[in-house]
């Protein structure tokens, strides 16, 4: 009686591991997942960080590899600088534009909405270059990833993606 008690004891004693090791699989993601979505919350909070678009979307649906050159924004408390390719279309140009978008101005408007049940962050500003205005709309995940728009007032609009970063002290 002892040794079929003792097999059926051993038989379930697995199964019992098993499903507390998903159980805690499933916590320690939730707490991995709350960590990285707080640390991002706090570095949009210091409105200092960086965006590098790794890829580019053109209005046609034409999507480009950008990891082997530099695109990036960058953010510091009420102004912002970017360097980033563009490919779209013109509808005007400026005597000494750039062709790429390149700002370093003040920003306006700027605004953060958080949304704590989906881990998702929308951060909105306008900023004015040598020749249009900007308008740009980010969605910043828990872990970083960050989708870009800008909606320009002489071009085609033109979507990033990327990663939120700290800004590295020189």
């Amino acid at each position: 009686m002892k040794k079929i008690l003792l097999l059926s004891f051993l038989a379930f004693f697995p199964i019992l591991l098993i499903a507390q090791t998903k159980e805690e699989k499933k916590q320690l993601k939730e707490e991995k997942a709350n960590a990285e979505y707080t640390a991002i919350k706090e570095l949009i909070n210091t409105e200092m960080y960086v965006f590098n678009g790794t890829w580019l979307t053109t209005r046609n649906g034409r999507r480009i590899d950008l990891t082997t050159s530099s695109n990036w924004m960058e953010v510091k408390k009420d102004s912002a600088k970017a360097s980033m390719q563009f490919f779209g279309e013109v509808r005007s140009i400026g005597f000494k534009d750039e062709g790429g978008i390149v700002f370093d101005n003040i920003i306006k408007d700027y605004e953060v909405t958080t949304n704590d049940k989906k881990r998702r962050i929308q951060i909105s500003f306008n900023v004015r270059n040598k020749t249009e205005s900007l308008e740009v709309s980010m969605v910043v995940y828990k872990s970083g990833f960050t989708y870009v728009d800008m909606f320009s007032s002489h071009r085609s609009t033109i979507k990033y993606e990327g990663n939120l970063t700290s800004i590295k002290e020189e």
